[in-house]
């Protein structure tokens, strides 16, 4: 399948509508094997569950498991791409490809309830967590790609990955965090947990400065 170029055009209603079935094909096949298990789950089901044939889901994805794991390489939109490489939304570097990577296009209920469901299956699906550490070459890619135009040279393949780790950690943890909060802020909780990380990497002086402000505060 085919990825968006960064140099396209906006999206338009039909790149909207089939970036739309891309994406719902994707969890009706999490949420069909959380219910029934990756055996039982067929590509009829999933395409029943969007409404549209067996035919157009092979459009989208080659297998079902494809679905379960999603459009690994394609982070956020056009728009939204070149507003990262830009240097926005934040300034920050963790906090803009975290923002990209989990909320740059499908709405923030729909993110967590995806990651949540990806967890789910990974505990008793060993074949999708393999899967998904497969795909991840793909998004190291594409992760790359962004990091170099973004700071203007190219990165190395370590940074990449450790990176492409620290971003699916965070968001996978964000997400986890709300379970039982179902009218939390994903986006929220993702710049808490990237301020969590930063603290990590805290020195001496940074650390007493935090005490005093949490005193003050």
């Amino acid at each position: 399948m085919s990825h968006a170029r960064d140099d396209e055009p906006p999206m338009g209603l039909r790149e909207q509508k089939k970036r739309r079935t891309l994406l719902d094909l994707c969890m009706a096949a999490r949420r069909s094997t959380v219910e029934r298990g990756l055996d039982a789950t067929t590509v009829d089901d999933i395409a029943k569950a969007v409404g549209v044939s067996p035919r157009t889901f092979f459009n989208y994805y080659e297998t079902k498991m494809d679905a379960v794991v999603g459009p690994v390489g394609e982070i956020g939109t056009p728009e939204l791409r070149e507003q990262f490489r830009a240097g926005g939304p934040s300034g920050i570097l963790i906090d803009d490809l975290t923002w990209l990577f989990a909320l740059g296009f499908e709405p923030e209920s729909e993110v967590r309830e995806g990651i949540l469901l990806v967890t789910e299956i990974i505990k008793t699906e060993p074949r999708v967590l393999a899967a998904f550490i497969a795909s991840g070459v793909r998004l190291e890619s594409a992760i790359g790609e962004l990091l170099s135009a973004r700071l203007g040279t190219e990165v190395s393949s370590e940074f990449v990955a450790l990176t492409a780790g620290l971003t699916t950690t965070i968001t996978s943890r964000a997400a986890m965090s709300l379970a039982g909060d179902p009218t939390g802020s994903l986006a929220t909780a993702i710049r808490d947990h990237c301020a969590m990380a930063a603290r990590l990497f805290d020195r001496p002086a940074d650390q007493k400065r935090r005490r005093v402000d949490d005193h003050d505060g």
